[in-house]
């Protein structure tokens, strides 16, 4: 028997909230919340997903979003539209999920390629009262059934590439999900349904989540590990908005284009749309981070504000250098995530006829959104392969929303500026839980503190000095601040042809430099030697391909796995921050 549109039918259609949720839903960490980020500060316009894209409707309706190529669940109507028509898309998927069974509460978990419309229908989801979890396919088989099971029986949204990849058999499909759809047709096999067989449902009533209760999962990146699901709410997201919705100089304005390039999949997306929905500019989003499509994309529409990962930017380096200067009219470059190279930065501030572009490196993770930020101007990174590197000064906390400290990583006591520590933060927004790793969440949470889990040093002016992630710091009896990441940093500006530079340290032994090169060029035994002359002791050097780092869905290297790999090696830190 099939539905009026042509589905099977499904049991929990007749009846809402059948199904019992997890405890993870109702058992998690409050947050700490606030309203604005200061007295008379520009409040986001909007705090719930599922109405986040009608409200920027509402507010500036003929402003449109530009995508890369056409949204795998509605791919016949084109890359341009209105506000308005991106939000007709959610109201139109929050049918299909609906007459597929979704209500609310239920988790959908979205793994597909690299896509806006991921973002659509997380909307589109919580539109339901249903929780959306978006998932990096990257990790491969074992990792995706490990991260569905603790999301405890989803639906999951997927397509052909994700089904062989990650290896969605039979038996993932009855043992870890309700329901699993294909959003570019099922392949032939009646266990996977076709998003196009819900198309023509009734509309759907909207029942959005309340504002202290959960409302969307993302994983973070994974570099140490498996990834962890962070859960978030309303309250958690519009806490962590306030900042990027608030008016800043040379900041998002409606007249702006901006080219936004990141996986739809990360936390990332939550509070940036926070303030796209506030400002309403008009927007390019760029799901392929290859550069034919980024030159495309750059050529067509010369956009003047970019945001996009610091690995990605890296791989964007000869754009930068094209004669057709494609970044002129660029006045702020913002790279979210970590820290980026001195190199980067100096090479796309040359790119731009701008006079006085802006760049900002913003510290942030999937559990707290930013940590801080620092603005560069060109004449800041001038030097060449200095050490320390400029950027690894990674800016201040904006107090008194946000503190940040260095604590000892034992005893938990506060360190003295240029001590050594653990980096804790204090700010409103953090996330509500681990899903099914709650005890994992609660030992990082210090009080009004929370461990980042990386090592740094706090200066005398308060600004974060990273070192190392604590899992990978470099075994050191002085303890003083021997750093793998500004290691790498001016390998990389010492030698351009270098194409990524990794740092390994291993317990006992010299830390192994891993590099890759454009084009696979080795590079001279005197002229690496030139290179790091001045620095630390290091192993001799390991050259690969640059397709051979194993990297996380937001393009970071997979460490742990790189060192095992390579060296069969562990890191030296405890990892239990990580």
């Amino acid at each position: 028997m099939t539905q009026p549109n042509g589905s099977t039918p499904f049991a929990g259609d007749a009846v809402e909230e059948t199904r019992p949720k997890p405890r993870f839903l109702t058992e998690f960490t409050p947050t700490r919340a606030t309203k604005t980020l200061h007295p008379g500060a520009r409040k986001p316009a909007v705090a719930k997903l599922g109405e986040l894209w009608h409200v920027t409707a509402q507010r500036n309706p003929t402003q449109t979003m530009i995508v890369d190529r056409p949204p795998d669940i509605d791919p016949d109507n084109g890359c341009t539209r209105t506000n308005v028509q991106w939000a007709e898309l959610v109201d139109k998927m929050a049918s299909w999920l609906h007459a597929a069974g979704v209500r609310p509460w239920d988790r959908v978990a979205v793994m597909k390629s690299n896509h806006f419309d991921i973002f659509v229908t997380a909307s589109a989801v919580a539109r339901l009262g249903a929780i959306p979890a978006l998932l990096s396919g990257t990790y491969g088989g074992d990792v995706v059934r490990i991260l569905l099971e603790r999301l405890e029986k989803p639906f999951l949204l997927t397509d052909s590439e994700h089904i062989e990849r990650c290896e969605i058999s039979k038996e993932v499909v009855s043992t870890y999900t309700v329901r699993t759809i294909s959003v570019d047709g099922a392949p032939d096999r009646p266990d996977i349904e076709d998003l196009a067989s819900f198309h023509g449902a009734p509309a759907a009533v909207p029942r959005l989540r309340e504002y202290k209760e959960p409302m969307i999962i993302t994983h973070t990146s994974g570099t140490t590990g498996y990834p962890k699901l962070v859960m978030h709410s309303a309250e958690s997201v519009y806490s962590m908005g306030v900042v990027e919705s608030n008016r800043w100089p040379r900041w998002l304005g409606k007249k702006d284009t901006m080219l936004f390039c990141d996986p739809f999949t990360h936390e990332r997306l939550t509070t940036f749309t926070l303030a796209v929905a506030t400002t309403t500019p008009r927007m390019l989003w760029v799901g392929d981070p290859s550069i034919e499509t980024a030159r495309r994309m750059l050529a067509e529409y010369r956009p003047n504000l970019v945001e996009t990962l610091p690995n990605i930017y890296m791989s964007w380096e000869p754009l930068a250098r094209d004669p057709a200067r494609l970044f002129k009219q660029v006045r702020l470059f913002l790279n979210s995530f970590d820290a980026i190279h001195t190199r980067t930065i100096r090479l796309f501030m040359s790119a731009t006829d701008v006079k006085l572009p802006f760049w900002v490196q913003s510290w942030s993770q999937s559990e707290n959104g930013v940590l801080c930020m620092r603005p560069y101007l060109r004449f800041m990174v001038r030097k060449r392969g200095h050490l320390p590197p400029p950027t690894q000064l990674l800016g201040w906390a904006l107090f008194p929303h946000c503190r940040l400290r260095a604590v000892d990583p034992t005893t938990g006591r506060k360190l003295k500026p240029n001590q050594i520590g653990l980096i804790e933060i204090s700010q409103p927004g953090r996330c509500l839980a681990y899903v099914a790793e709650q005890e994992r969440h609660d030992i990082k949470v210090n009080g009004r503190w929370w461990h980042t889990g990386d090592l740094g040093l706090m200066n005398r002016w308060g600004a974060v000095r990273l070192v190392d992630r604590e899992v990978d710091r470099i075994d050191n009896e002085n303890n003083d601040a021997v750093s793998g990441i500004a290691i790498e940093d001016v390998i990389l500006d010492r030698l351009p042809q270098t194409s990524e530079v990794i740092i390994l340290p291993q317990a006992g032994e010299l830390p192994v430099p891993v590099v890759s090169t454009y084009d696979d060029v080795p590079i001279g035994d005197q002229e690496w030697a030139d290179a790091i002359v001045d620095l630390p002791k290091l192993a001799a050097r390991r050259q690969i391909s640059f397709d051979d780092f194993p990297r996380t869905g937001t393009w970071k290297v997979r460490r742990l796995d790189l060192r095992e790999q390579l060296l069969g090696a562990k890191g030296i830190g405890i990892g239990r921050w990580t």
